[in-house]
């Protein structure tokens, strides 16, 4: 009996690891720092980011080659869906005094290095 439930928790675990196809993260970035997603030689990405926060944020894209691109600001309430090329960084700046607070849902490459940069 308890091979058999061990054998059901497996596979359950494995058919809800293979239908979790995207990355879910409620983004909290300090007043002053930007918070980098991707530019790690990961592949292309796209990112749904939703303001759930009080203040807004400047969001923009970090290409392969170093250029920047401003994807512009994201104030409370804004939501948009945004594709990265391979190769690419989302950055997300806050330059106000408060906390912002983002959702972010992420499909394609989630293999992604995440780190918040002071400004």
């Amino acid at each position: 009996m308890n091979k058999l439930l061990t054998l059901i928790c497996a596979a359950l675990l494995t058919i809800a690891a293979t239908a979790c196809s995207a990355l879910k993260s409620d983004l909290t970035v300090r007043p002053g720092k930007q918070f980098e997603l991707g530019g790690n030689r990961n592949g292309a990405f796209t990112a749904q980011v939703r303001n759930v926060g009080s203040v807004a944020v400047q969001v923009t894209e970090r290409l392969a080659d170093g250029r920047r691109v401003s994807l512009g600001t994201f104030g409370p309430g804004d939501q948009k869906t945004i594709r990265f090329a391979a190769g690419s960084a989302a950055l997300i700046d806050n330059t106000a005094s408060k906390p912002a607070r983002l959702l972010l849902v992420v499909t394609g490459d989630k293999d992604l290095s995440m780190s918040e940069l002071g400004r």
